[in-house]
């Protein structure tokens, strides 16, 4: 059960306090870490923290509890509500190129970043759904501000709203992603390796054209190697694969304005 209340929020037992219920919390929620086609979706949200008990009403959960269609609802529900919401898309060139664990903090701390530039000592705590050590993505952002609460779990998004609200909108934007793909060049499928759409897809994709695979396949999945062999390229020959042992920041690929 996600567990934000309107006067802290309960992390295995500890409870976080925060000073002012109406000050803002930062959740944030990737979509589409494993998949072999199109981006990686991260989304991070704010909203105060008296209003997630007023998310929670209206059904946000964990968006993999979610049908398509009330996604879809809630997201447009988040999207007007939401005090701001920051979604970065990751393309597959990238992902091909570095540490995927290092994107993906790298990407957190860039959404910190920007949000604490625009509301600073406001945001008291942030809640993170990551798959890598904790401790990590905690180090990173809080280089931002040690002042920063960061409150980060392994499936965050079934026990946190704002997290739960992020994984919705993170969700939702990759799933638009893939209907965009699928109209423009007939991807059929979720874009995972264990969709057999996706792979047939993939397979007929390669037999038309062998030696230049399209843009949104990540070329460094393993699954290539069977289907697809002329596409797979491991990320050691990859153009950008230098980036990966001295990238500090997102800010090797993306400007803060």
């Amino acid at each position: 059960m996600l567990e934000t209340t309107a006067v802290g929020v309960v992390n295995n037992g500890v409870r976080v306090k925060i000073s002012d219920e109406n000050l803002l919390v930062v959740g944030i929620d990737e979509a589409g870490r494993g998949p072999i086609i199109g981006p990686m979706v991260i989304a991070g949200v704010v909203l105060p923290l008296n209003y997630a008990l007023e998310l929670y009403s209206l059904g946000v959960r964990d968006s993999k509890e979610l049908d398509v269609s009330r996604r879809a609802e809630l997201a447009k529900i988040l999207t007007s509500t939401l005090k701001h919401i920051i979604i970065v898309k990751v393309p597959p060139s990238l992902i091909d190129a570095v540490n995927l664990n290092k994107l993906e903090i790298n990407t957190f701390k860039y959404i910190v970043e920007r949000l604490f530039r625009l509301y600073g000592e406001k945001i008291q705590v942030v809640y993170v759904d990551s798959v890598g050590p904790p401790r990590r993505v905690i180090e990173a952002i809080q280089t931002i501000s040690k002042k920063l609460k960061v409150v980060v779990e392994a499936k965050a998004d079934k026990r946190f709203i704002p997290v739960a609200a992020a994984s919705i909108v993170a969700k939702v934007a990759r799933d638009r992603e893939i209907e965009r793909l699928s109209k423009l060049y007939g991807v059929r499928g979720s874009g995972y390796p264990t969709d057999p759409k996706t792979l047939e897809w993939i397979k007929q994709a390669y037999k038309q054209n062998p030696s230049n695979p399209p843009p949104f396949i990540r070329r460094s999945w393993s699954t290539l190697k069977k289907i697809a062999p002329g596409w797979y390229k491991p990320k050691s020959k990859n153009e950008y694969a230098k980036y990966d042992s001295k990238q500090r920041s997102l800010l090797e690929f993306m400007r803060i304005e």
